[in-house]
């Protein structure tokens, strides 16, 4: 309450907040219906996965181990697992499921944990959860740490649903629609809900490229530049993919120095922030790894389409299929099954909303009202899943075993140039209703990946 002299009494304070957080809960009742819809998912696929059925999970939460016991960061060659994970693995059957006749593993065996290459930023994020959960038993432990690294996927939702306010302001049916075919992305899903480093990538580089387009419309600010520093080289401390950043970086700030010559002096000065910012949080790892090993990045070479060069790595093996295949939901040893005709109609919908963009683009230029996209950003967006889809196939021809979940950091333009493309071409009054239409069908095959995993594993 208020007294007569006009001094905010103590009552009042209670009161005062209760108001502002139902304002709050007012403005941000869809953001948290998606969260609320993605957690639910993320749980149920965490409930859904057997122990150790994420892909290479054994050895992303061995890492987990090796933090909590040796209190350092493991170097390649020199970690290995622990015999509670063989005891685990063997308990739970993990390779019966597979289908193969022995399941035991001798807990004795020294074998070398790979994803000691990885660099720390996930697993020191995880940790808390995994240490909170000790003296349980091994799997206990694993679904612990699983579901507390669902915040990684519920972060990556809500900055794509902040993103989409930003790019289609007159669309909300977009801004929507984006997150929830990301919810319903199922190999998305499937890989947030286990123990690997995936999600945190997809969300650093998602609010990278959030901080990047802010930047681009003018705010060259200092603290921008600082925080996109920031996000890099937290992104570089996830995983060595991130490096894509660099490139697009300064590939939107050489435009930026075309078109704004009166500020060309503010753009050096924040390129010259971001550098000095994101190097010194990453660079201590990788100069380590150098130091200790010999090289930046350690890599382990496992061939699997014996390519002679990137022409026929994508035209003439099973690569494109394959990573198709695995960026929607048949991948790992909990794949989602895709018949031939489910990743036909894929395909064939991608390539209609290619020239769907094309044509929405060509039209928003003559009509201003029907501009869903800006052009910049459509090319923007474009260039970053291409990149990262050279990305895979470079490791792929390098190292092998490159698979659709390496697109993840781009998973928020996919689905921007997808809808876009796919509804951007129609009349404004039409777009409401084709996008829930596509949605629907998202989302029916979503359940249907879940229903028959969670059947066919729980119950």
């Amino acid at each position: 309450m208020v007294s007569s002299s006009g001094v905010v009494t103590e009552a009042a304070v209670p009161a005062r907040r209760t108001r502002k957080l139902r304002k709050w809960l007012t403005a941000n009742k869809i953001l948290l219906a998606l969260l609320l819809l993605a957690a639910l998912k993320c749980l149920l696929w965490s409930v859904a996965m057997p122990p150790w059925r994420a892909p290479d999970e054994r050895k992303h939460f061995g890492y987990l181990e090796y933090l909590s016991r040796e209190h350092s960061i493991p170097v390649y060659g020199e970690a290995f697992f622990y015999p509670e994970d063989a005891e685990s693995v063997s308990r739970t059957n993990f390779y019966g499921v597979l289908g193969y006749d022995s399941t035991s593993v001798d807990p004795q065996v020294r074998e070398v944990n790979a994803a000691a290459i990885h660099p720390p930023f996930y697993y020191l994020s995880v940790l808390p959860a995994y240490m909170a959960s000790s003296g349980e038993t091994v799997e206990t432990q694993l679904y612990a740490v699983r579901i507390f690294g669902a915040v990684f996927f519920l972060a990556l939702i809500a900055v794509s649903y902040r993103f989409g306010i930003m790019l289609f302001p007159q669309a909300p049916y977009l801004q929507i629609g984006v997150p929830l075919l990301m919810i319903f992305h199922p190999q998305l899903g499937f890989i947030s809900a286990g123990v690997i480093n995936d999600a945190p990538l997809a969300f650093l580089f998602t609010y990278f490229l959030y901080q990047l387009v802010v930047f681009a419309q003018g705010d060259f600010s200092t603290r921008r530049a600082a925080f996109i520093g920031v996000l890099i080289g937290l992104g570089m401390l996830t995983k060595s993919s991130f490096l894509v950043a660099y490139p697009i970086g300064l590939m939107v700030i050489a435009v930026l120095f075309v078109r704004k010559k009166g500020q060309r002096i503010r753009l050096a000065r924040a390129v010259g922030v971001a550098l000095a910012v994101s190097v010194p949080i990453f660079s201590w790892f990788y100069i380590r790894n150098y130091i200790r090993l010999g090289v930046w990045q350690p890599n382990y070479t496992e061939e699997r389409y014996h390519a002679t060069g990137l022409w026929n790595l994508w035209f003439a093996t099973n690569f494109r299929a394959d990573l198709i295949s695995s960026f929607v939901g048949n991948f790992s040893w909990l794949s989602v099954p895709l018949p031939d005709n489910v990743l036909y109609w894929f395909r064939r919908i991608s390539e209609l909303s290619v020239f769907g963009l094309v044509a929405s683009i060509i039209i928003g230029s003559r009509k201003r009202s029907w501009q869903l996209i800006k052009p910049w950003l459509a090319l923007l967006f474009t260039v970053v899943f291409v990149l990262f889809v050279f990305s895979a196939a470079y490791f792929e021809l390098a190292f092998g075993g490159s698979q659709g979940r390496y697109l993840f950091p781009a998973i928020f333009p996919f689905w921007s140039l997808v809808l876009v493309g796919l509804v951007g071409w129609l009349p404004p009054s039409w777009r409401p209703r084709a996008t829930a239409l596509i949605v629907s069908v998202a989302a029916v095959f979503s359940v249907w990946a879940l229903f028959y995993e969670f059947v066919g594993r729980v119950i």
